[in-house]
């Protein structure tokens, strides 16, 4: 990912978390831990993306943003009973949001980090 790139995703994750923190005020943030935080005691990771990002790989120049999961973090929540929250944004204006049970999410068994098109994300949570 270019300079430029990790930027933009740092402060669209800092706005995210923003609006999670609004959300959910009681929320215990742990950034020490192997998820971001917990509500009511329940480990919830948080993840977002950008509606979509330019791509000129792609004929229309542009494609569906895409959540990056760990394989780590994933296993740990499904172990934990834990859950995700998943906010597709536009430039750090909430445009979709959920919160899923890590478990409800059929990702295909994974190492390391695997990239999913937040349209596939949804689509298989529902």
């Amino acid at each position: 990912m270019a300079p430029e790139s990790n930027a933009l995703a740092a402060r669209n994750g800092c706005l995210i978390e923003k609006i999670v923190r609004t959300l959910y005020p009681d929320a215990q943030f742990d950034y020490k831990g192997i998820v971001d935080l917990k509500i009511n005691g329940q480990p919830v990771e948080i993840k977002s993306c950008q509606v979509s990002v330019s791509d000129h790989s792609h004929g229309s120049g542009t494609r569906s943003g895409r959540f990056a999961f760990s394989a780590e973090q994933h296993k740990s929540l499904i172990q934990n009973k834990g859950e995700y929250i998943l906010m597709v944004h536009k430039s750090g204006e909430p445009f979709l949001f959920f919160r899923i049970p890590a478990a409800a999410l059929k990702i295909s068994e994974f190492s390391g980090v695997k990239s999913v098109c937040w349209k596939s994300v949804i689509s298989r949570a529902v």
